[in-house]
């Protein structure tokens, strides 16, 4: 990054840093800056570097400035105080900016898909969501399910106690809720819809 720095005033490049505190930024960038800018220090004041800046403001003042006042600092030496007035379209704190611009956010997870592991395959999710459907919404037994999906027996048992368990548990089956089955938040009991 400090050669990315130093290389990049040669094509007009400008890089700004925020950081919360001094130090966090690497000596060998803070070095290169042209201009720092100050914010309110509150109670941790000012770094050893910047003591000097006590003989110029009193420590109050720096500790305790409106958030649109600044003391910018150039490389060459200057010290200079601000005010920068917030800009219109600045987020707020607190303000749901993907809402303001018109972003919907989805999270999805990706669907799990049965894997074949050599003598058996593992039930994905949308072969759980069917054992659900099929024991919920058509009232089949759980050795009708296995029949017609071509297992064991024992699949539609544990997919059963799986889901009530999740459900039960966290309010929700994720399974189900990957694939949209709709009875994600549904306790499996045989023929109740």
């Amino acid at each position: 990054m400090t050669y990315l720095v130093r290389d990049a005033r040669h094509v007009g490049m400008a890089l700004g840093l925020d950081s919360v505190r001094y130090y966090s930024i690497d000596i060998e960038i803070r070095n290169l800056s042209d201009y720092i800018i100050l914010k309110s220090q509150g109670m941790t004041g000012l770094t050893s570097d910047l003591n000097w800046l006590y003989s110029i403001f009193e420590p109050h003042t720096i500790r305790n400035m409106p958030r649109q006042f600044i003391i910018i600092l150039s490389r060459k030496g200057s010290v200079g105080v601000g005010e920068f007035k917030e800009i219109p379209w600045h987020k707020q704190e607190r303000e749901n900016i993907l809402k303001a611009v018109g972003v919907s956010v989805e999270y999805d997870e990706p669907i799990e898909k049965g894997e074949y592991r050599g003598a058996f395959k593992t039930v994905g999710d949308p072969e759980h969501a069917e054992i659900i459907k099929l024991y919920v919404a058509e009232g089949l037994s759980m050795n009708r399910i296995a029949e017609r999906l071509d297992r064991s027996s024992r699949v539609p048992f544990t997919i059963i106690h799986k889901h009530n368990a999740s459900v039960e548990g966290a309010g929700f089956c994720p399974a189900c809720r990957r694939v949209k089955s709709g009875l994600d938040k549904t306790l499996a009991r045989r023929g109740q819809n």
